[in-house]
């Protein structure tokens, strides 16, 4: 009686656990899937939105360039302001548009859509969320930063 107790247990567990209500572990496989699933939802969704912009290819280029700058900061104001979001962990100083731009893992805060307009004006006009989906093919393509210089 106790085995069969322990089995349905078990099986409880683990159907809680499968299930999309339960918290999942963060150090876990099944949770690593689910955000990389839901990562590449948004990517897709960027992917077609950027398809269907009317973009020029000044404005591609430009916008490539700029997520290649490796000795552009991603903030241009008094480095005491910089917020922790953009610095580095290690240096603490300001992200190049590199790091900030092509991070595989995470979209860029929007605050370093400031610099890239800055340095940049042909992408002045455009808005955030058009500069989001112009940037996914432009991730799509990976760059080593060491072929940089």
């Amino acid at each position: 009686m106790r085995a069969s107790f322990r089995a349905l247990s078990v099986d409880r567990a683990f159907a809680v656990a499968m299930s999309d209500d339960a918290p999942i572990d963060e150090n876990s496989p099944q949770y690593r899937a689910k955000v990389a699933a839901e990562r590449e939802m948004i990517a897709s969704t960027r992917r077609e939105t950027a398809a269907s912009l009317d973009c020029s290819a000044e404005e591609i280029d430009a916008l490539t360039e700029a997520s290649k700058a490796i000795k552009t900061p991603c903030w241009s104001g008094p480095l005491e302001e910089c917020p922790m979001e953009l610095k580095s962990l290690l240096t603490q100083k300001p992200l190049d548009l590199f790091a900030a731009l092509r991070n595989p893992q995470a979209d860029p805060d929007p605050r370093v859509w400031l610099a890239v307009r800055e340095g940049w004006p042909v992408l002045a006009d455009r808005s955030d969320e058009d500069l989001f989906a112009m940037l996914q093919p432009i991730k799509d393509v990976k760059v080593d930063r060491r072929w940089l210089k």
